[in-house]
């Protein structure tokens, strides 16, 4: 498939599927938010393995049954655009992401995002990415979930980034378990070339790292921590 032809699909598709769910969140509103994160968390599903499905990639997942019960943070390293709907695909709960300040300018996608319980971060703004360290906190308090790719930005190829030590304090200040997880082969899909190419994209999902086990030395060089596992994923999928 061309990649405009994809684009095109792809905003149509969740402009429909934003006003059908904007009307189930009406219908909802009278009941718990227990139910509207239900509505949201399967539609938000529901759109990532259509997308996964719709591109012709085959997922291969591994470590699925590491993911603890209760709210963490999952640590990714960022290949592409698909990470998105591929961990989502798999982490098998309603789970927001730390994005972009920019992307709030996109309410197609930023409708989304806010229903999901994301958090929006000015990277040049040190007080505003505060609040926004905050929010995080709270949220993972009330029990969601949290998506970060600590590289903050794409990489577009299997090699990694570094990881960027202010993405931690999410974590730790919070307390809860990081799950690292390792995604490979989806820059493949929709990055390189003219066209939107079927491709194997693979996720491995390592064991939580408990905050409240790690010594003072080790939540200093924790983002050097995560790093490592992420990036051994990525030897131990490709052998």
């Amino acid at each position: 498939m061309i990649k405009l032809f994809w684009y095109s699909y792809f905003g149509i598709y969740l402009l429909i599927k934003s006003i059908v769910t904007k009307i189930d969140l009406l219908f909802l509103t009278k009941k718990s938010q227990e139910a509207i994160d239900e509505c949201v968390y399967k539609r938000s599903k529901e759109i990532s393995d259509h997308l996964l499905k719709k591109s012709k990639t085959i997922s291969i997942v591994k470590g699925k049954g590491n993911i603890p019960q209760g709210p963490c943070v999952f640590v990714s390293n960022h290949q592409a655009i698909f990470d998105c709907f591929l961990i989502y695909s798999n982490v098998c709960r309603l789970s927001g992401f730390i994005a972009k300040k920019e992307i709030e300018k996109y309410p197609l996608v930023s409708n989304w995002l806010n229903v999901m319980h994301s958090v929006y971060i000015d990277r040049k703004n040190v007080r505003e990415g505060m609040k926004a360290i905050n929010k995080g906190i709270e949220n993972l308090k009330s029990g969601y979930s949290i998506i970060i790719f600590p590289e903050g930005t794409r990489s577009l190829e299997s090699k990694m980034g570094e990881f960027k030590k202010g993405s931690m304090k999410l974590a730790i200040k919070a307390n809860v378990p990081i799950v690292p997880i390792t995604v490979d082969g989806t820059y493949k899909v929709l990055e390189v070339g003219n066209k939107v190419r079927g491709n194997e994209v693979k996720i491995m999902i390592h064991e939580p790292v408990y905050v409240d086990k790690l010594s003072e030395e080790e939540k200093k060089n924790l983002s050097n921590i995560l790093h490592d596992i992420v990036e051994n994923g990525l030897k131990d999928l490709r052998v």
